[in-house]
């Protein structure tokens, strides 16, 4: 018997006893656990779904507190995926949620391959690229969402329809840490990229259009995507599921910090190093020291003034 918690639910004809029992039985894997994720993964397991993988590389800033939902003041400097699977958990303890503490790349991408629909919530162009590569090749379907200043776009992306390299490129992306961004336009994206998700998990056809909402100006309209003959995607070219990290320099949309990507690194080791020369909080996902957050498998996130002050400060500390 459904858990009375979903009754109302049920009552809609478009959900039903049936359609809940997709819902509990679908895999979910939530990309990037910011703005969109949080509130993407909050309404998901309110609403039944019990499947869920979280990855997002981050740690929650102060700044996320003006429209990250899930997060607040005590999560400060804490892994955003290790954090949102706490707060779930406490919504629905049956869920069974994983988080994964990494940055997306061609090398791990396969951490996707048991979802059944993968909702796009980074801010990231390149990790939206390599998801829209690794959907392409797998013929997985997935949702691609983005908020920004007062506006937002949401487009589910099917394995034959058009693809998000079909429209979308690398270059001339905004981010909320240039632009700002309203924390009544994420909700309102990630209401519309969740009310798509359960609609395709419960096998109702949607329409594979982009769908534009600016909450400011009251503003609305959907744009027919069609297929770009030129996309190497769709021409079984995949160049970000090709490409390989090298110790490069990523700046986040919180500002004032840079995550380089470097090989792994002996954990203890690094601690015991750093332990030398002041205080290390070890917890159990990252050590601390300084403005430096190190992650197990070579990654850091450094505060610093620029991308220069950011490696140098990774040389000196975590080596090379």
């Amino acid at each position: 018997m459904p858990d009375e918690r979903y009754s109302r639910q049920i009552l809609l004809q478009e959900i039903g006893t049936e359609g809940q029992e997709k819902l509990r039985q679908n895999n979910v894997a939530i990309v990037g656990v910011g703005a969109l994720g949080t509130a993407a993964a909050e309404l998901l397991v309110r609403a039944g779904v019990e499947k869920i993988i979280l990855i997002d590389r981050d740690v929650v800033e102060r700044s996320n507190l003006q429209r990250q939902l899930l997060f607040t003041e005590e999560d400060v400097g804490r892994s955003k995926a290790v954090v949102a699977k706490e707060k779930l958990h406490k919504i629905n303890s049956n869920a069974a949620i994983h988080a994964e503490a990494i940055h997306l790349n061609s090398e791990n991408v396969q951490l996707l391959q048991n979802a059944d629909l993968i909702l796009d919530c980074t801010d990231n162009i390149q990790t939206r690229l390599l998801v829209n590569d690794y959907c392409k090749k797998n013929k997985k379907r997935w949702i691609y969402a983005a908020a920004i200043k007062t506006s937002g776009y949401v487009m589910p992306i099917l394995p034959e329809g058009p693809c998000l390299q079909c429209f979308m490129h690398e270059s001339g992306v905004d981010t909320c840490d240039t632009v700002g961004v309203l924390n009544t336009i994420t909700s309102s994206i990630a209401g519309m990229q969740v009310t798509l998700a359960l609609k395709m998990m419960v096998k109702e056809n949607v329409e594979p259009s982009l769908f534009y909402y600016d909450i400011w100006q009251g503003a609305s309209k959907r744009i027919t995507v069609k297929k770009n003959k030129k996309c190497q995607a769709c021409q079984g070219n995949f160049t970000y599921l090709e490409k390989k990290e090298n110790v490069k320099v990523i700046p986040f949309c919180s500002s004032g910090r840079y995550q380089i990507q470097g090989k792994p690194r002996n954990v203890q080791e690094m601690k015991k190093k750093w332990q030398r020369l002041g205080k290390v909080v070890d917890d159990g996902i990252t050590l601390q020291f300084k403005d430096i957050l190190l992650f197990r498998d070579g990654r850091a996130l450094i505060k610093a003034k620029s991308e220069h002050e950011a490696l140098a400060t990774y040389s000196k500390f975590v080596g090379n």
